[in-house]
């Protein structure tokens, strides 16, 4: 006999009270029920309880070995509901937030094969640069670019990126060229609003992790903005790679500093809940999928 079923029958008989009820419940005879329980304290060396065919007292050893079964159970029926739902197309409405220059050059891209794969399911893209509260503002998954903010999220990664300094060679023609981090203090630095820390970068190269502090006369909470006023000239900027992409391989703006970077990840965060929802999760394994070769690899050559 199943050690499964066996547990399963002495479960319903213990929640519904006596052999008589569970064994009507399960479509058996009581005679039967009552031979299960019996086989199972047989195989387990144990008197699990002591019963009639109307009332039956756990001992102490039944009562744990009760709870124990419980949770096996629920979770194999757990199991089962997740392996059902991942038949189903999921529908209702996602909420994303998205930064803008990524979601623009990149996101939405991948975004649309996605909406294609789940008709059913409508897509809600909002698209800022600062981080929200997931929660608080009722958000599914957000994608973010190095920091994560709120360490309760649960963090899938989806690629690597780098931050690095770019210039135009206007303004570095006009205003030199660093040679070392500490050089970026005398320059015109554009500075990215919603950093912890605008002020001040922080880059790892040939003398490990070093932090300069730098100033300019602009500041931008869009990385796009930061990336078309350093074509301009304006200043130096130090923004993820791939937000620049299409501006390095042209030639209109240059990289600054070579051997210096700070590595990122390119993160699908949510909120952590007991059970996952079938719209997020198929989400966030698409976007792992698609980006294992990410949109703007090639491009930073």
């Amino acid at each position: 006999m199943n050690r499964l079923f066996e547990a399963e029958v002495f479960v319903r008989v213990v929640e519904d009270g006596s052999l008589t009820a569970a064994a009507r419940r399960l479509g058996m005879t009581t005679s039967y029920v009552s031979k299960l329980v019996t086989r199972l304290e047989e195989r387990l060396g144990a008197r699990l309880a002591i019963r009639t065919t109307r009332k039956l007292t756990l001992t102490d050893t039944g009562r744990s070995y009760y709870e124990r079964c419980t949770e096996a159970i629920r979770g194999l029926e757990e199991a089962e509901r997740m392996a059902t739902e991942e038949q189903q197309a999921p529908r209702g409405t996602l909420r994303l937030t998205v930064p803008n220059a990524f979601g623009s050059l990149f996101a939405m891209g991948v975004l649309a094969e996605f909406k294609a794969r789940f008709p059913e399911l409508t897509l809600e893209l909002v698209f800022l640069d600062r981080q929200v509260d997931l929660i608080g503002e009722g958000f599914d998954v957000a994608l973010r670019i190095g920091e994560l903010g709120d360490p309760r999220l649960i963090a899938r990664r989806l690629a690597s990126t780098d931050r690095i300094v770019m210039a135009s060679p206007s303004y570095l023609e006009r205003a030199g060229t660093p040679r070392e981090p500490e050089d970026l203090a005398g320059h015109e630095c554009l500075l990215y609003a919603h950093h912890a820390a605008p002020g001040r970068w922080k880059v790892q190269g040939p003398r490990g992790v070093v932090e300069v502090d730098v100033a300019g006369h602009l500041v931008a909470n869009h990385g796009s903005m930061l990336v078309e006023a350093a074509r301009q000239g304006l200043g130096i900027i130090f923004v993820p790679v791939l937000l620049a992409a299409a501006e390095l391989h042209a030639g209109r703006l240059r990289r600054v500093l070579p051997p210096w970077h700070w590595p990122m990840g390119v993160f699908a965060v949510y909120p952590p809940t007991p059970r996952v929802p079938a719209k997020t999760r198929v989400l966030v394994d698409f976007l792992v999928e698609r980006m294992r070769v990410p949109p703007w690899a090639g491009l930073t050559a």
